[in-house]
């Protein structure tokens, strides 16, 4: 058991619009509302961290899909008449995609079990034939494993081999050309990158996230970790050593009980956690994983010291939830430069680029490149030949254009990989309604191609979809006025605005706010405050209230992103705050 100070409320409570009066003269009615935004706000965590972790999981099911589709490559590399076989083609494009995306290990089982070709050369022969991730691979399955102890010594969090290390695999069939199977692909995951998914209450005192598994053993990292090793609850971590049992009466807590019943629920009148203190929380099963999500903080911290002043507790919500914004935004589009560099990598590409000879040939490589942008959800690839002319293309219509003047041609082959700004299409592409036009909102990233001697050979493009940006921005309601959005040096919008049908109306935009709407107070005709001061290069906010684009008074917080030269705002109408008293809005995602 640990003692907690008492904070004040930083974040939890969404907007908290009551005078120290009515605090003190009405506390229990108070209390059950603070009880009520919280419970509304953990509910909002723990959706939105299931929502991480499924996107997450899906991820790691299509890189190795794509990694499996693209293995038959190699086979004349492997296969040498009256040779043993030669792995060393397939082991470095293997080790590339095991150091790209952060793998622990990539190996590759014969359809007996038996590990033939590993980027850990110890764990080459051993046979995983009686374990289920082989099992349902060979079934068809794409499979993702439960977290279990490693059967074999890997690298722990201190960069030592450990036997015991919680891991977990994803596995796939390996096809030939004649769709028979011919082994397993297997990636063993870094449970440390599941563990950074895991959304950290920093600006509480006591909130915390974490996953359980069936038998209610914590997967994931507790916060108190350091206390749980000096009580002697735990040797070394939190995954799969502790129980999640309240430590009065050995039983697993509530959360944990009825979280293992399946489903979703809370507890807001407070119970005692797996250190003997008194919790809110809220519990969300994932029976595709049989894995739960627990979001709890201590009741003292979240009901006894209410009394901030309502817009200092807005801003910090608004900041946290637009630094979360930022980190996934980020994460997004680190994840589509790999995809771009892995791409990149592969044999076919390269090969591609020089241009293709034949009908079936050219049938080969437009499936290859349709595969890809489908298991991916891009809406076009290409590869240009080092001259900048299109040699391929998923957009038919591309094929032989010039592209050496355009950035992401030219900053690629400088940086290697680049992500460009949204600009408008100059070939017709597919809006948002369905429908083919130019000058369609795109982005487009980029990654180098090179032949063997490392000489530089072309460039494949990946047409990113900025609906993706759109969806990123507005996965979250903030309150009935409340949005996020995205700006270019201009102080030109790049993402929607949430009152796109109010702008249509007064005809302050034809078709979109992206790259339509200029960032501009109508009433100066200057660019708003938290735009102008986001162009700055700084972060920064307002709590006292200024005009965005509408010309409405708005809270609002803001933050440059120089590598991608984009600003991130986040407002919300200054007369919601005002209005909603002894009421809240849900900001579900500033931690």
């Amino acid at each position: 058991m640990f003692k907690t100070r008492k904070s004040t409320i930083v974040v939890f409570v969404s907007l908290f619009l009551l005078s120290v009066f009515a605090v003190k003269t009405a506390f229990p009615d108070t209390l059950n509302i603070i009880r009520e935004g919280i419970v509304r706000d953990l509910q909002g965590i723990t959706r939105k961290q299931a929502e991480i972790i499924t996107e997450w999981i899906d991820a790691r099911k299509k890189d190795i899909r794509v990694t499996a589709h693209n293995l038959p490559a190699y086979r004349s590399s492997v296969m040498r008449e009256g040779k043993e076989p030669d792995f060393s083609k397939p082991l470095e494009y293997l080790t590339f995609i095991k150091n790209i995306y952060h793998y622990k290990e990539v190996f590759i089982a014969n359809p007996a079990g038996a590990i033939i070709l590993s980027t850990d050369k110890n764990n080459i022969g051993k046979d995983v034939v009686s374990t289920q991730y082989f099992q349902e691979a060979m079934k068809g399955k794409t499979f993702f494993s439960d977290i279990i102890p490693s059967t074999v010594p890997i690298e722990n969090e201190f960069g030592e081999p450990e036997l015991g290390l919680p891991t977990m695999f994803v596995s796939t069939q390996i096809t030939n050309e004649k769709a028979e199977v011919v082994g397993v692909l297997v990636f063993r995951l870094d449970i440390d990158e599941l563990i950074k998914l895991i959304m950290p209450m920093k600006a509480t005192e006591t909130g915390e996230i974490y996953l359980i598994n069936k038998d209610g053993l914590m997967l994931t990292r507790s916060r108190y970790s350091e206390q749980l090793k000096e009580s002697g609850m735990i040797k070394k971590r939190t995954s799969l050593e502790l129980r999640v049992a309240n430590p009065k009466t050995g039983n697993l807590t509530l959360a944990v009980q009825q979280c293992l019943k399946g489903g979703e629920g809370y507890d807001d009148t407070g119970y005692i956690d797996y250190r003997g203190t008194s919790v809110i929380g809220h519990w969300l099963w994932l029976p595709y994983l049989n894995w739960g999500i627990i979001a709890e903080i201590d009741i003292d911290e979240a009901c006894n010291e209410v009394r901030k002043f309502f817009q200092e507790t807005t801003i910090k919500n608004l900041r946290g939830f637009m630094h979360r914004q930022i980190n996934l935004l980020k994460m997004r589009m680190e994840g589509h430069k790999n995809n771009a560099l892995a791409i990149a990598s592969k044999p076919q590409t390269l090969q591609y680029a020089r241009g293709v000879t034949s009908v079936d040939e050219f049938v080969n490589a437009l499936n290859y490149l349709e595969f890809i942008r489908d298991e991916y959800g891009y809406k076009g690839i290409f590869i240009c030949d080092p001259e900048g002319i299109v040699r391929l293309s998923t957009e038919k219509n591309l094929v032989n254009m010039n592209f050496s003047g355009e950035d992401y041609f030219v900053e690629a082959k400088k940086r290697g990989v680049f992500v460009s700004d949204v600009k408008p299409s100059t070939t017709p592409i597919l809006n948002e309604f369905g429908k083919v036009e130019r000058n369609v909102p795109t982005l487009f990233v980029s990654a180098v191609l090179k032949d063997s001697a490392g000489v530089f050979a072309g460039v494949v493009v990946l047409r990113v979809d900025t609906m993706e940006l759109n969806k990123l921005m507005r996965s979250v309601e903030i309150g009935e006025s409340g949005e996020t959005y995205l700006i270019n040096s201009d102080g030109v919008f790049i993402t929607e605005s949430r009152f796109v049908i109010e702008l249509k109306r007064t005809g302050m935009i034809k078709d979109r706010a992206a790259l339509e709407l200029k960032g501009i107070n109508p009433k100066s005709g200057r660019l708003t405050k938290g735009i102008a001061e986001c162009l700055g290069g700084v972060e920064g906010y307002d709590d006292m209230g200024y005009p965005d684009y509408r010309g409405v008074p708005v809270l609002g917080t803001w933050c440059w992103i120089p590598e991608y030269e984009w600003g991130v705002i986040v407002e919300i109408d200054l007369d919601e705050a005002f209005r909603k008293s002894s009421a809240f809005w849900g900001i579900k995602q500033y931690f």
